[in-house]
């Protein structure tokens, strides 16, 4: 596989874990092609190679929020959240353009752990296993964090109408 077929994966599998308008997507993504370009030599095909690279990209993600949260907690360097958008109230008038937009604010919402799990297993249709192997948790662990990250969806969907959450 080419490097830019791998920064292409890297950058789709970075996408699903991190909204794209994340402030520090772009590192994020660059972090990770890094060390899948250094590790590519390691991959033993014991899982997809998308499986890997998501297991990569989840650890990065992972190192870099911890790393932020430690440098926040030491030094205050007066990084405020970003401002949300406000929602229309004609909510009829949205098209799927707004509904995905509406969904990815109400994903950032969720830990980081949780938005991994329900991303993986709901919307890139990974089972429980391999999400257990992509996150370096038992399966018991992926399955709670399923469950906890969806009932939190589930309450956050409350306060947004026009998404409408489906049962699994």
């Amino acid at each position: 596989m080419s490097e830019r077929e791998l920064f292409g994966l890297v950058y789709r599998c970075m996408g699903t874990l991190v909204t794209r308008g994340d402030r520090d997507f772009e590192d994020l993504v660059q972090a990770a092609a890094t060390e899948v370009w250094r590790a590519r030599e390691s991959f033993q095909g014991r899982s997809e190679l998308p499986s890997w690279i998501y297991g990569v990209c989840y650890r990065v993600l992972l190192n870099h929020r911890r790393f932020w949260r430690r440098f926040q907690l030491r030094f205050d360097i007066g990084l405020a959240d970003e401002p949300t958008s406000d929602v229309p109230h004609s909510l009829d008038l949205l098209d799927e353009r707004e509904r995905a937009e509406m969904l990815r604010e109400v994903l950032r919402r969720l830990s980081d752990k949780h938005r991994a799990v329900v991303v993986l297993h709901d919307l890139e249709g990974f089972d429980v296993d391999d999400i257990a192997g992509i996150v370096g948790a038992n399966t018991l662990t992926v399955r709670s964090r399923l469950r906890d990250g969806r009932r939190q969806l589930r309450r956050l969907l409350k306060l947004r109408p026009s998404l409408v959450w489906k049962e699994a």
